[in-house]
This record gives structure tokens, C-alpha cells and sequence, in this order.
């Protein structure tokens, strides 16, 4: 039986149509097929295949949740003793029956938001709708509305391609990672049909069989060689007609393709070649008499894109004495490295010609014969390029944020400036009205083709991507720099708990990935519930509507914004972005010395602080105050760069540490002038300006009686971090030095007086990542997660871990903590970086990230679990249930207990039974807030819900009250793609109306108020 018609056993594909095995000519191809793969079975030198066994690993990775096991000494994850380092616990070995019964406690969500990939978008026939490609799904959105449709799941594996059929407008082939074909009915979201063709596959075209309503598939496979087959898929009765055969196979690197006339022409581009292939016999419908003549021509520049178009029938006048058919006049438009566009026209005919020379022995011909035409606008490699539907016109974009039309026959182009992001992919509509746009800021935009107005806006999540090539290799793990992975600053907005505010870049061009400079001037607004984004502002100075390159050609650097927090209120959001003046900019100050250079570089750079009111009439952030070097070195005057800034619980306040060790702390005030209040045009209230309310300096010794000690004077910090207290009554700051010899020192600070009441000295904080408080106990991770009780003032406990691969120093920006007073707990996440075995020619690392679940009085971890990627943001939830995860791909994950889930109305249990809540948990129901939930526990089943005929039983006045904050706490369970059924939603209104009513010693019954 041929693989590529190798019937599916799997119970999912059970119910869908299978493929038989085949014969004739279909074994003949099978044989040909395991020939041709015995030779290409060796492990594959480019990133799709790596980025395809990474995506399987990962894809099975995210569906084990598992609870981590405690082990007797209390400490988690096979931790033997206090001093011994965090590591994962090996899995034992259960029946089946005890990994059923096995619940974990706390549940992951799917994952939110990523990047769209580098594909075409691709529009439906009728041009109703689009569909754009993420790593394990296809989504559909309308053209009217912008809005998602549906979704395609690929399952398992990475989506490595996908087109349309080509005899039915409703179906579509999608391609995986694993070298399985899908067709799938995409208006109704099932599958038709699967082929495992079992290799690596980078595109997909599908064509029509000449003569024949039935689709052929040209796949581009990738072994030792890169290889091009064409496969007639069929399925039911006409399984046994299964086949391909195998048409080009070039050592190359072959970069893409396209497939005209039916498969008369194919166009193959290389990186420093194109190859046009011409089907010999025409007159020939089967697959078995595919054959192409092949030729080829080199280019001095590599090719970055490229677009075939193939002219209508010629007019009957017209000679028909060359070698080739008058139909197939191909033009090949090529943009290269450099920025230029070449034109090649009629290039079969032109190909020939050089053949014929070649053979007569005049080489000259080769110049006359393939000497394009030169466009030239673009000043980097150009992007995209497509032809128009009329051939009249070729359309260009690229890093340069605009949209170039050229008309061939005057040369000039037109152009649309200012898209704010770097072309990445542009796609003609089937009818030529409309032109799709996929940027570099992953959004999609189609605009009209007569006014250039755009028609949809489909924007995703925009933060920060890190692409497989920007994750370090084996060789060079030591000469890393991990500045990738820097935080993401993100806020929960309390006015929504549904929305987060992340930072993010104006573009991130994929042909850019090795450029490590963060850039991210611009603030997005994400709602967590619908999935989409809602609004999206710059909050630095930008280059949208300016040159983003200077007269060197080098790129003009954007300001980045390295923290913001919002107040407890939302009304007020305090950012601080930071700009640093490039390398280049500083030649005219070179002296041969790298520090010396360095320290210039740092005395010129720009730090602000600035506080922004939330506009309720125009939604958006307005500025308030701007403050220009927040801190700063007096003696030498320079800026200092602030390593944290946190917002004050309960009140407007915000406080900032910086590397002058300095805390400071800012409050608002209402702007007067001779005693009256200064009012703006529209505020009623006032002017409100920010200012410096409270400035606590950090000396670098701990003796305070040392009057030598000098703020301004002694050495900077390696980092310093800052936490406060619920009632934000307490202020705790850690600070970290660069000696190595120097442990470091947390200080407790009255938050009201501004004085130091405590300076912890007995716990090593060399390296500092992180600082929170919970309850009364502080938590401090660096090298170690560390547990201090403020109270009694001694260590609860120590947990040590190590992250092999990841230098210490270099991990203080990859690890993330973050606290939640609702519940009491406190989430860790830390890198793993591993010796990836499916990518053993490049030797790029494996990511990832395993997230802990603690309780501050509990040593063992609650839960622990391993995230795809790196982490580069981690909140708590503002409604208290649970934590939300920011990832490398721009993903959001959120994590929640399985406590937060309603619990139905059922009968109590037996009064000398024990729960199975509490033979899990000791004795201990987990159960929230009683006042919340509505039920009273006054011993035995007294307070218990007994049924629907004790209520009927009670008249009208003993009926309970029903506060609005209970039916919140009902309803007001997260995403609405993660709300229960509605049954459960109806059975717990009904349990808080149908409770018996509170009783007091027995006489009569009190109101639940």
C-alpha cells in the first residue's frame, strides 16, 4: 500500500472517509517513493524541520498538566533537603486507573493570541472572507466585519502550508509538520479526507488535472534534497488512484514556487537562482507522463520574492514558429537583497534563445536575451511582490512601511506611505478589487484596489515574538546574550479585569530576527474575554510617519518602554521608557576603549517618567506629567537607569528605585495658583500634576551609625526591586550588588515615614530577580526562592534552584514572581534551556519554562507545570482566580484552580461521612468565602442545602437575600470561552435562591444581609 494513500487507524479519523491502499501504477510509485526515502532520511539542514519536530514535542508537552507530587521532607519536585537544588521530579510509574483519578488542582488554558505566520493570506473565491494562518490552526474571518468566524485546528504538528482546491470553492488543503495532508470543508469546519505522506512539507499548490474535475497537489518536500512532487489524492471508490511522481530535485535550497496553466509552467526560486519548468507532453492528461523540461539562470543578488504571471492566448497573427506554446508567455518579476526589482519578460522564449546561442558558440546572446528590467525604490530587500490581475502593474512592499504600485509601461510607481509596519506578504484578490496586506506588527489589512481605503483590520496580539533562530546554540550558550528575553512590562487594568496592557514593537520583521535591540514604543490593550485587541496608542516618540533610517541607511532606534503599572483605580498609568543612542551615532567619540565608550554612551542616555490619565470621552491615555531623569548621579550629572517601578495599593501613588539607591515615591496633587485651583477646559475637577513626595536613599553599608557612608558616592547596584504590602503600609526594597562577595540586603521600609525599620542581612540576594509580599510573609527569588515571615522575623524556608545553561547573572531577567493576596499564594516561573536532539545540525536549544505554585507557610510546591517557550511576563488575576502568563510566541495562558469551577446543588452527604474534598485534602474542604457562597456551616447538615422542598416549605418572608455581589461571583468566572455550562450556570443561581435562610441559636431566621 503506498504511503502517500496510507490508510488512517486513529479513533479520531475513525469517523471520517478513509484510503484504501492502492495498485497499478500506485505500487509501482510506492517503490519509488521508499527508494527515493531510504536516500533522504538524514536529518534536515534548514528550520522547517526543526520548527516541525520542536511544534510536535511541544504540542504533546502542553497536554501533560500534571500534579507535582510532594515528597515526604515537604520540599517539591524531589527537592531532599533545603540546601538541595529545585528540580522536576521524575514521574512514577501508575495503572491507569490512578492517573484517572489523579486531578490536578490547578487547570491551563489554551493558549490566547500568536503570531500569524509568514504565509499568504488567502481569500475566498467570492472574496466574503479570509483565511490566515497561525502554528496549529487556520483562522477564517469575514472581509465585512473583520471579526473571527471559525477556526481549523490542525491537531498536533506544525501547519507548515495550505491552499484552496481548485474544483471546490468550499474545500482547502491544509499540510503539517509531520507530512500530513488535510482536506478539510472550511465553510462548515469538518474533514473530508487525510493522506500521511510521511516528509517534511514547506508549500503546497493545487492545480486542476488537465481534462479531469480533480485536484492536483504539487508539494515541496525537504530531506537531503529539496524535492517537488505532484500528488492526485482521491478518496472512497477512487482511492486506488493514489499516486504522485516526482518532477525536480535539486541539492538547492528552493525558497518557493508557483504552479500556472494547470501545471503546464512551473516557476521554482532559489536563493541565488530561478527554474522554469515547461510540462513536455501536453497532449498527455496522466500523472505518470508528468514530465518538465527544466532551465535555469542565475542572479548576483539573493532573491527575497518573486511572482510569475502568464499572458492570455496571443492574437492568431502572431508567429508560431517558436519552440514553445503561444499561450505560455511567462513573466517573472524578481526582488532582491538590495532593494531592486527585476523585470523579466517572455522569459521562456528569452531562455530559449540563449539555448540556441549556447549551441552556436555566441555567448554574447545570454545579455541580449535575459537583460531585465531595473525598479528601483526600496532601500532593503524588498518584502513582497505580486502582479496584478491585468499584468499592468506589479505591487512592492517592504521594511520601508510602504506600499509601491509601478506601472510598467512608464516605470513610475505610486505609493501609500505610512503604514505604520514592515510589509511582510501582499496578495492580489481573486477579482483584483482588493489587495491584502500582512504587516510586521502581525496584523492584516485589505485595502481597495481604487481608493487604497482600507476595507478590514484583523490585528493579534502584538507583543514581542522570538523566533527558533534567536534562541542560542550549543557552541556559543556562553557568548549568549539573553536581552531577548527581557520582561515584557504588563498590567491588569482594574477597571476590567478582562483587559491586560502589555508594551509592544512598531514592527518585527522576520528577516530581522538576529537584530536583538528592543524597540517598543507603543502600549496595546487586549481583552482576554472576546480575544481581541482594543486599542493600541504610542507612548514615545516613533517613526510611523518619519524616515526609520538615517542617512548611513542604519535604522533610527525607538525609545522603549521598560515598565508601566496602573493604579489601584485605573485612572492613572505611569510608564518609564528609556533610549539609548546607538554604537554607530557614537564613532566621533571612539578612543579604542570599550568602557570608556560604553560610559559616554550611558551619560547620553534619555530616562523619563511619565503619568498619563485615563480620557473616558475619547479612550485613550492623555499625558499629565512628564518627569526627565526621575534619578539621576549629582555628581557627574547624568541619568540613572530605574530598575523598578510598583504601584501603591489603595491610593494614587507609584515608587521607583534606580541605580542611584534611591526610593522614590510619587503622589498627585491638584494644581493651584494664588490659593484657586487651576482647572482645564474640560476637567471639572482640576489639573492634577505629579511630583516627588517621599525620597528614601539606600546607603551601601549596613552600619548606620558609618557617617562615611556616602549615597551619592559609593558603589551601583546590579539590580534592586521593590514590593508593598496589601495595606501599603509597608514598603520592602532588595538590593544587589555587583561584588559577588556581597550578599546583598532587603530593606523594610515604613511606607507612610519613609524610614528604615528593618534591614535583612541574613538572607543572600546576590542575585535578585524578584520581590513580593504576601500576607506577612516577604518573598524574595534569585538564586533561591525565600520565604520571610515580617512578623515573627526569621526564614520560613529556602528553596534553592539552578537552571544549567543559563549563566546566574544572565537569568535576573528571566525569572518572574508574582503574588496573590486573595488567595495567599505566589507563582514562580523560571527558563529551561536543553539540548534539543531534533536540531542537531544547527544546534539551536530547546525552551521552555516550568511554572511553580507555592503557599507561603507551605514548603512543597501546590503545582507545578511546564509552559512552551520562555516567560516573559507573569501576573495575578485582578478577580483573584489564578495567574496569567505572557509567553515568547505572544501567547497569553491563563491559570486557574479548579476551586473557581460551581459546584452544583446536591444533596447533603451522611453525618458520619467523610467527603472525598476531604479525605484529599485532610479534613480540609476547600471551599471560598461562606458569606460569598451563601451557605452557613453551623454543624451537621444544618446549614447544608437539603433540597428544593425546604424552601417551598417556607413562606414568603423567610425567603434569603441575594446580594449582587453573589451573582457576580457567579458569573464573573473569567473568559467567556471559559464560563460553564449554562445548566451549571442555572443550578448555582438556583442554590443561592433556594438556601435555607441563616438561623441565630436556633429561633427563627435572620437575613443572609
Amino acid at each position: 500500500m503506498p504511503k502517500s494513500a496510507q490508510k488512517l487507524t486513529s479513533k479520531e479519523t475513525s469517523k471520517e472517509p478513509t484510503i484504501n491502499g492502492g495498485s497499478g501504477q500506485a505500487s509501482t510509485a510506492t517503490t519509488k517513493r521508499k527508494n527515493r526515502r531510504s536516500e533522504d532520511q538524514a536529518e534536515d539542514t534548514e528550520d522547517i524541520g526543526e520548527k516541525a519536530s520542536e511544534a510536535n514535542k511541544i504540542r504533546k508537552q502542553e497536554k501533560k498538566v500534571e500534579k507535582t507530587e510532594a515528597p515526604s521532607n515537604g520540599l517539591p519536585n524531589g527537592t531532599t533537603s533545603a540546601q538541595q537544588p529545585l528540580t522536576v521530579p521524575k514521574k512514577n510509574k501508575k495503572s491507569k486507573k490512578q492517573k484517572a483519578k489523579l486531578i490536578a488542582p490547578w487547570t491551563v488554558s489554551e493558549p490566547l493570541g500568536g503570531w500569524f505566520l509568514p504565509h499568504d493570506p488567502v481569500f475566498s473565491p467570492d472574496e466574503k472572507f479570509l483565511i490566515l494562518a497561525k502554528a496549529r490552526a487556520l483562522h477564517i474571518y469575514s472581509t465585512d466585519t473583520s471579526l473571527l468566524t471559525h477556526t481549523l485546528s490542525v491537531g498536533s504538528g506544525y501547519l507548515a502550508a495550505h491552499a484552496l482546491s481548485s474544483t471546490k470553492t468550499n474545500h482547502l488543503y491544509t499540510a503539517d509538520s509531520g507530512g500530513l495532508i488535510t482536506l478539510w470543508n472550511w465553510e462548515s469546519g469538518t474533514k473530508s479526507a487525510r493522506w500521511d505522506l510521511g516528509t517534511k512539507i514547506r508549500h503546497i499548490a493545487v492545480v486542476r488535472q488537465p481534462e479531469e474535475y480533480q485536484d492536483l497537489v504539487f508539494c515541496h518536500e525537504v530531506g537531503n534534497n529539496h524535492i517537488i512532487n505532484v500528488h492526485s489524492l482521491r478518496t472512497g471508490n477512487q482511492a486506488s488512484e493514489t499516486d504522485f511522481k516526482e518532477i525536480l530535485k535539486t541539492p538547492g535550497i528552493i525558497q518557493s514556487f508557483e504552479v500556472l496553466n494547470e501545471g503546464k509552467v512551473i516557476v521554482v526560486a532559489c536563493q541565488n537562482s530561478v527554474m522554469v519548468g515547461k510540462r513536455a507532453k501536453l497532449h498527455k492528461t496522466s500523472l505518470k507522463d508528468f514530465e518538465y523540461t527544466w532551465r535555469e539562470f542565475q542572479t548576483s543578488k539573493r532573491i527575497t520574492t518573486f511572482d510569475a504571471y502568464i499572458h492570455g492566448p496571443q492574437p492568431s497573427g502572431k508567429s508560431n514558429k517558436s519552440s514553445q506554446d503561444p499561450r505560455d508567455t511567462v513573466d517573472i518579476a524578481i526582488g532582491d537583497q538590495d532593494g531592486v526589482i527585476h523585470v523579466f519578460e517572455d522569459t521562456l522564449s528569452s531562455l530559449v534563445k540563449l539555448e540556441k546561442g549556447k549551441a552556436q558558440g555566441q555567448l554574447n546572446l545570454q545579455l541580449e536575451s535575459l537583460r531585465p528590467r531595473r525598479l528601483h525604490w526600496h532601500r532593503e530587500a524588498v518584502g513582497s511582490l505580486k502582479w496584478s490581475r491585468d499584468g499592468n502593474y506589479l505591487i512592492s512592499g517592504g521594511k520601508e512601511t510602504v506600499l509601491v504600485m509601478w506601472q510598467l509601461k512608464t516605470g513610475r510607481p505610486h505609493m501609500l506611505p505610512h503604514l505604520t509596519s514592515a510589509i511582510e506578504n501582499i496578495v492580489v484578490s481573486p477579482l483584483g478589487a482588493s489587495y491584502a496586506l500582512s504587516l510586521a506588527n502581525n496584523s492584516v489589512v485589505v485595502l481597495s484596489t481604487t481608493e487604497l481605503e482600507p476595507k478590514t483590520n484583523i490585528v493579534e496580539l502584538q507583543t514581542r515574538r522570538i523566533d527558533l533562530e534567536q534562541l542560542p546554540r550549543d557552541s556559543s550558550a556562553r557568548h549568549y546574550s539573553f536581552d531577548v528575553f527581557e520582561r515584557v512590562p504588563m498590567a491588569m487594568d482594574p477597571k476590567n479585569p478582562n483587559q491586560i496592557i502589555v508594551s509592544v514593537p512598531s514592527s518585527q520583521p522576520r528577516r530581522d530576527q538576529m537584530n536583538a535591540d528592543r524597540q517598543e514604543p507603543y502600549i496595546q490593550t487586549f481583552d482576554l474575554a472576546t480575544r481581541v485587541p482594543v486599542s493600541r496608542q504610542a507612548l514615545t516618540r516613533n517613526n510611523a510617519t518619519d524616515f526609520n533610517t538615517g542617512p548611513d541607511r542604519v535604522r533610527i532606534a525607538e525609545p522603549t518602554i521598560n515598565f508601566l503599572q496602573l493604579s489601584h483605580n485605573g485612572k492613572w498609568l505611569a510608564t518609564v521608557d528609556e533610549w539609548v543612542p546607538p554604537k554607530t551615532d557614537m564613532g566621533y567619540l571612539e578612543e579604542g576603549i570599550p568602557e570608556f565608550n560604553e560610559e559616554e554612551r550611558s551619560f547620553r542616555r534619555e530616562i523619563y517618567l511619565k503619568f498619563w490619565r485615563w480620557d473616558e470621552k475619547n479612550a485613550l491615555w492623555t499625558l499629565g506629567t512628564r518627569v526627565d531623569a526621575p534619578h539621576s548621579f549629582g555628581d557627574v550629572g547624568a541619568p540613572a537607569r530605574v530598575f523598578d517601578l510598583i504601584s501603591e495599593p489603595g491610593e494614587a501613588g507609584f515608587a521607583t528605585v534606580g541605580e542611584d539607591r534611591c526610593i522614590r515615591i510619587w503622589r498627585p496633587k491638584t494644581r493651584m495658583r494664588d490659593g484657586m485651583i487651576v482647572r482645564g477646559a474640560d476637567n471639572a475637577e482640576g489639573l492634577v500634576s505629579w511630583s516627588l513626595h517621599r525620597s528614601v536613599e539606600l546607603g551601601d553599608r549596613l552600619d548606620v551609625l558609618n557617617t562615611d557612608s556616602n549615597p551619592q558616592g559609593g558603589p551601583t547596584p546590579r539590580n534592586a526591586c521593590l514590593a508593598f504590602s496589601a495595606d501599603a503600609s509597608v514598603l520592602a526594597a532588595g538590593v544587589s550588588w555587583h561584588s559577588d562577595s556581597d550578599p546583598g540586603v532587603i530593606h523594610i521600609i515604613d511606607a507612610e515615614m519613609g524610614i528604615i525599620r528593618r534591614s535583612i542581612a541574613e538572607l543572600s540576594v546576590t542575585v535578585l530577580s524578584c520581590l513580593g509580599i504576601v500576607g506577612r510573609y516577604l518573598i524574595a527569588v534569585g538564586d533561591s526562592i525565600i520565604v520571610w515571615d515580617l512578623v515573627v522575623d526569621e526564614l520560613v524556608y529556602c528553596i534553592p534552584f539552578d537552571r544549567p545553561g543559563i549563566d546566574r547573572f544572565e537569568r535576573t531577567s528571566l525569572v518572574h514572581l508574582a503574588v496573590n493576596e486573595y488567595d495567599g499564594t505566589f507563582a514562580v516561573s523560571c527558563p529551561q534551556l536543553e539540548k534539543n536532539e531534533t536540531s542537531k545540525a544547527r544546534g539551536f536549544k530547546k525552551a521552555s519554562s516550568r511554572v511553580f505554585i507555592f503557599e507561603p507557610n507551605h514548603m512543597e510546591a501546590k503545582w507545578s507545570t511546564v509552559i512552551p517557550g520562555i516567560v516573559l511576563s507573569l501576573l495575578p488575576a485582578r478577580n483573584g482566580k489564578g495567574y496569567i502568563i505572557l509567553d515568547s510566541s505572544a501567547s497569553i495562558r491563563l491559570i486557574s484552580p479548579r476551586e473557581n469551577s460551581l459546584q452544583l446543588i446536591t444533596l447533603p452527604p451522611e453525618p458520619n461521612a467523610r467527603s472525598l474534598i476531604d479525605r484529599d485534602n485532610g479534613g480540609r474542604e476547600d471551599v471560598g468565602n461562606s458569606e460569598d457562597e451563601g451557605v452557613v456551616k453551623t454543624g451537621g447538615v444544618r446549614g447544608q442545602i437539603t433540597g428544593f422542598e425546604d424552601v417551598i416549605q417556607k413562606s414568603e418572608n423567610d425567603k434569603p437575600v441575594v446580594r449582587p455581589e453573589q451573582l457576580q461571583e457567579i458569573f464573573d468566572n473569567g473568559p467567556s470561552h471559559a464560563l460553564p455550562p449554562v445548566k451549571d450556570l442555572f443550578n448555582a443561581v438556583v442554590r443561592l435562591y433556594a438556601r435555607k435562610p441563616r438561623v441565630s441559636g436556633g429561633q427563627g431566621p435572620v437575613s443572609t444581609t
